[in-house]
């Protein structure tokens, strides 16, 4: 490998764990990345099984993908088209979520309900839009990267497992967030029935 190949990844290594460190600081006052993955995990406190199928089986999955096919560039061209599609969605549904009047409750206590879970979805909406900005990231160093040959295949599956590994928690969030809005809906209903 060229000598600026290998000064151009690290860079791009030093440069990612520096903003690393810089977003899960403690009190980062900017933006607190930190505090946004400890409220998404809260959300599964309820029911610990959670975690296994949210993160653990995907971790299966991915492995299983990152053992058939090493992704190479044209997968990570489509990946960068479909999460910009996901991060759009994903900032609109949030837009409409902080936009809307939830006061329409038959109750006190059934109005706080739609509280917590519209504001569990915000969670879950501004958890998987920052794995979303970091596939977008991982998948253009990867392009960027891609006619590198790397000696070990081993690291070419492993680079790709990542990618399979973060659009799997990406899709499985979906589905929760798809679920928790049905029901933001139906209480809603509910309350212009009544």
């Amino acid at each position: 490998m060229e000598r600026i190949k290998i000064i151009g990844i690290s860079l791009i290594g030093i440069s990612t764990l520096l903003m690393l460190i810089s977003l899960l600081r403690k009190r980062e006052s900017f933006f607190n990345l930190r505090g946004i993955v400890v409220a998404h995990l809260s959300l599964f406190r309820n029911c610990k099984i959670q975690y296994f199928i949210f993160y653990g089986i995907p971790l299966l999955f991915a492995s299983g993908l990152a053992m058939i096919y090493g992704a190479g560039e044209t997968y990570f061209s489509s990946l960068i088209i479909i999460v910009s599609i996901l991060v759009s969605m994903l900032l609109a549904i949030l837009s409409i979520l902080t936009t809307k009047e939830y006061v329409s409750a038959k109750s006190k206590q059934q109005h706080a309900k739609v509280q917590q879970v519209v504001s569990e979805t915000i969670t879950a909406i501004i958890f998987n839009t920052v794995l979303c900005i970091f596939l977008l990231l991982y998948g253009l160093i990867m392009v960027i990267i891609g006619d590198i040959n790397f000696d070990i295949n081993i690291v070419k599956r492993i680079l790709a497992g990542i990618s399979y590994y973060c659009f799997t928690v990406i899709l499985l969030n979906l589905l929760l967030i798809v679920k928790r809005i049905s029901r933001i809906i139906e209480s809603s209903f509910d309350a212009n029935q009544d």
